[in-house]
């Protein structure tokens, strides 16, 4: 009665479940958690950085928030995360640290705006291991679900300034990465034989995103008022990733590639607007919205399991030191936001929200260099408490720093 293959590919293919033995089990659909992160400084105050210009930080999610750089800029940062994973059954905790990112633009032309910038960083992460017990006859078995892996990102974009008051960015991405999934059957009764699923899922693909900022609104009434306005947009255009399925059969006899197949996956449309406010050249206080289309994605040309439309909702404040500090606490940025986020997943018809509080300082730590450190703590679960609950805190640290290149040296 050698029918555990049969077992596994019903259970593997069909339903969905959610329980929890290790990591957040949501990551098991879609692409996984998307990671977003702007910039250590976007990150601080709850947004990713649509309105945010300047000179002093690389804006990695609008590309048109790099006109304002005059010096060479880099960064560079690590997070670290504690998740609680809860539900009837009880609670475990685990931890993870991980590369969160580096970026480097170079201003080529300050004056028109030209800052060329490129960036390497995860895209999404998957990390989950549950078990399911089913007591169904002719023999009770366990089955676990297992997945690891992600995509990562690598990006190459400009800025460009047309107009004095109105920049313009322009970003290409090339995503690349495997997630691999694990089924496995255990049987209780030895005349199963035990088996195993692995799939892995090659991706890899290219889209473009187009950003625009606008600085002070001075052809408004009361443009006195408005002039330390600055509005931000960015429209990430669709794609579809290449996708190169691989299946293999695991049992404790043989082992065999069952399939080999390839497809493709869609990223969808994404479009965020926000608005950032100078108060006093002391206080900024920033807002944004960004909506991406993940209902209406196919992942590997079927309808999505388990996947919605997405939002993300963000307001943060940053107190920055004046011009000339008198004393090192003086001169330190201090930080905090609040983010609500109606995530992708959808769980049997449970939408999976999150939000978390931020909070976060840049340290100066050189004569234009800066450790930013941040903490985000919040929670992620369905409305109606069916599902698992996590309670997370992500600790991240980086590094920015800037240096003049392509000086000219007038002679005498």
């Amino acid at each position: 009665m050698k029918r555990s293959l049969a077992f596994a590919l019903v259970f593997f293919l069909t339903g969905i479940t959610v329980v929890h033995a290790g990591g957040p089990t949501f990551t098991r659909f879609g692409l996984g958690d998307i990671i977003f992160f702007g910039d250590p400084r976007a990150s601080a105050i709850g947004i990713t950085g649509i309105a945010l210009t300047g000179d002093g930080f690389i804006n990695t999610m609008n590309p048109a928030g790099l006109a304002g750089i005059t010096r060479t800029r880099i960064f560079g940062g690590f997070e670290y995360l504690s998740s609680t994973i809860s539900d009837q059954a009880g609670s475990e905790r685990f931890v993870r640290g991980g590369f969160q990112g580096i970026a480097l633009a170079v201003p080529a032309s300050p004056d028109d705006g030209l800052v060329l910038f490129a960036q390497a960083s995860p895209f999404s992460r998957v990390d989950y291991n549950a078990e399911v017990r089913e007591p169904l006859p002719p023999s009770p078995f366990t089955q676990g679900l297992k997945g690891v892996g992600g995509l990562s990102s690598l990006s190459l974009g400009a800025s460009y300034r047309p107009l004095t008051r109105l920049d313009i960015g322009l970003k290409f991405t090339y995503y690349y990465g495997t997630i691999q999934q694990l089924a496995s059957v255990d049987f209780d009764d030895s005349a199963f034989e035990d088996s195993e699923i692995q799939k892995s899922l090659f991706h890899s693909g290219m889209n473009f995103a187009l950003g625009l900022t606008y600085r002070g609104l001075a052809d408004l009434p009361g443009s006195s008022f408005f002039q330390p306005l600055t509005v931000g947009l960015i429209l990430s255009a669709p794609a579809k990733l290449s996708v190169k399925e691989e299946r293999i059969l695991l049992t404790s006899t043989s082992s065999d590639t069952a399939s080999v197949a390839r497809g493709t996956t869609d990223l969808p449309l994404g479009l965020g607007v926000g608005a950032s406010y100078l108060v006093a050249d002391r206080t900024l206080i920033s807002g944004e919205v960004f909506h991406q289309q993940w209902g209406s994605a196919n992942f590997f040309g079927i309808p999505p399991v388990g996947i919605r439309n997405s939002g993300r909702y963000g307001i943060g404040v940053e107190f920055l030191p004046p011009r000339n500090p008198e004393t090192y606490w003086a001169a330190v940025a201090y930080r905090a936001g609040f983010t609500y986020h109606s995530s992708y997943y959808s769980i049997n018809g449970q939408p999976v929200n999150e939000w978390y509080g931020s909070a976060g300082v840049g340290l100066p730590i050189g004569p234009d260099a800066r450790l930013h450190l941040t903490a985000q703590i919040g929670s992620r679960r369905a409305a109606s408490g069916a599902l698992p609950k996590e309670t997370f805190v992500r600790i991240s640290a980086s590094f920015s720093a800037s240096e003049a290149w392509f000086l000219t040296i007038e002679e005498d």
